[in-house]
């Protein structure tokens, strides 16, 4: 059992993995990698291989250079995806500040959580303490920021707070799908209509993509990623999913991917996504891998997550 209170040297880390049966084919080259990438980042992406017995683990003879390689194409992946969540989110703060100064309502009109809030799912003490808690964040916010666009607006209109337009975008992801979900059945409707979903679907999503953005934000490990809590699953998904048993489906990455994919897709029609498809391309090369990362099987991965030479050559 390893002590994490004792200093390893990096060939001293080589020698646990392979006494755990993990092979190497360059132990210098494994040193020069240990001294970038912790040691422990390498045995979380291992983990997938690993197997319990008695004396600890076994990784069954999986070479180091391909958990790294695990290690890099998630690292690829979590970028490129980080790229699409930001469309995705401005998107949303645009929505949101159309929807809550739309029909007369004002740039100003936000603040009052009684005119746009759900009052029949919501009471009125619990929406004025969502209120009073939204304007210490973004007091808090203007505190901290420099955008000159806001403070000439605070200057020139004499107010505490920025319109909505400016306000939106003091707010963090996890902030604007509170701000959704609070929302009446209409105006979430209106930003539900624009993803073609229902209002339930568009909060189940944003939920599962703002975990999804958290992990990728904070460098952690996406591609072994386990959601706990499923998001609504659309229909035609579910011909693309692994399925474990009757109407249980993978609560692995592939659930994610395909809502992230639906929604900016909708933002975006051309959006190219040939980075992130390439880095998936890595990872899933045979039918268990696809299941592992939660895909029914390597062909139908392919054909929903298609790399353009691929495309050019279906129809040629």
């Amino acid at each position: 059992m390893e002590s994490i209170f004792l200093h390893k040297e990096y060939s001293e880390q080589i020698e646990i993995f392979k006494s755990r049966n993990m092979i190497f084919g360059d132990d210098k080259q494994a040193e020069i990698t240990l001294s970038r990438i912790p040691y422990y980042k390498i045995k979380e992406f291992g983990r997938p291989f690993c197997r319990k017995i008695e004396s600890g683990i076994d990784y069954q003879e999986k070479s180091f250079e391909d958990i790294l390689s695990r290690y890099y194409q998630d690292k690829n992946l979590r970028i490129q995806l980080l790229h699409a969540l930001e469309d995705i989110e401005v998107c949303l703060k645009t929505q949101i500040s159309y929807v809550l100064s739309r029909r007369g309502q004002g740039a100003y009109s936000y603040l009052s959580f009684a005119h746009w809030c759900d009052k029949r799912e919501y009471c009125k003490h619990y929406l004025e303490l969502k209120e009073q808690e939204y304007k210490s964040v973004i007091k808090k916010a203007l505190s901290r920021q420099n955008n000159a666009e806001i403070n000439e607006k605070l200057r020139a209109d004499r107010k505490k707070y920025p319109p909505i337009w400016l306000s939106v975008d003091l707010l963090t992801f996890g902030q604007v799908v509170n701000l959704i979900e609070l929302m009446s059945k209409s105006n979430k409707k209106y930003i539900a209509d624009f993803f073609e979903c229902s209002n339930i679907e568009l909060i189940s999503w944003l939920k599962c993509v703002n975990l999804i953005r958290n992990i990728c934000a904070h460098n952690s490990n996406f591609i072994d990623t386990k959601l706990t809590t499923t998001p609504i699953i659309k229909e035609e998904w579910k011909n693309i999913l692994y399925q474990h048993q009757s109407n249980v489906y993978s609560n692995r990455i592939a659930l994610p991917l395909l809502i992230i994919l639906h929604m900016i897709r909708k933002i975006n029609n051309k959006y190219k996504l040939d980075s992130i498809n390439l880095s998936l391309h890595k990872l899933i090369n045979n039918d268990v891998t696809a299941q592992y990362y939660g895909f029914v099987n390597k062909e139908t991965f392919q054909n929903n997550f298609i790399l353009r030479k691929y495309k050019k050559r279906r129809h040629q």
